[in-house]
């Protein structure tokens, strides 16, 4: 059996030593907090708490309102720069292919926004005059016939 003696000696000895490591840990962390509250307290001209506390609630309301219509004018703007045409697509083409006339001076051009509002735009070229159509686009789709170089301009706008 192991029986423990205790030094009582030896304990009184370091008692005075703990609590003045407890007291020099204590006014660390008064200090510590001092700095923060005064940090805190300094904005105001005021000592007043209450006022001080008044003034940063006024603050941090202000800047709620200001995220809420920051976030507001964002998505307005989302909205607007989605109705925005970024690029065109054209294909160019050449509709007498076969019959050893004409070049590729014809094309289709797409002038769309991301959802697929916009206007899809064909210039058929001769030698005797050059045609020009215009369909409009809503969804990507047309009410008019689309023709296989227009249907491909809308596919190359569709993946831009």
């Amino acid at each position: 059996m192991f029986i423990m003696i205790i030094d009582w000696n030896l304990v009184v000895f370091f008692i005075p030593f703990i609590a003045l490591a407890v007291a020099l840990l204590a006014l660390i962390f008064s200090i510590i907090m001092h700095i923060r509250v005064r940090r805190i307290f300094r904005s105001a001209s005021s000592t007043d708490i209450e006022k001080l506390l008044k003034l940063h609630t006024k603050t941090l309301e202000d800047f709620v309102a200001f995220r809420t219509e920051s976030t507001g004018y964002m998505k307005l703007l989302d909205n607007r720069i989605k109705k925005k045409m970024a690029n065109a697509a054209t294909v160019r083409f050449n509709p007498f292919q076969g019959e050893g006339i004409g070049g590729n001076q014809s094309f289709s051009s797409v002038f769309a926004d991301e959802e697929g509002n916009g206007v899809v735009i064909t210039s058929m070229h001769t030698r005797a005059r050059t045609n020009v159509f215009a369909k409009p686009l809503q969804n990507w789709k047309s009410e008019y016939e689309l023709s296989e170089e227009e249907n491909q301009a809308i596919k190359n706008q569709k993946n831009k």
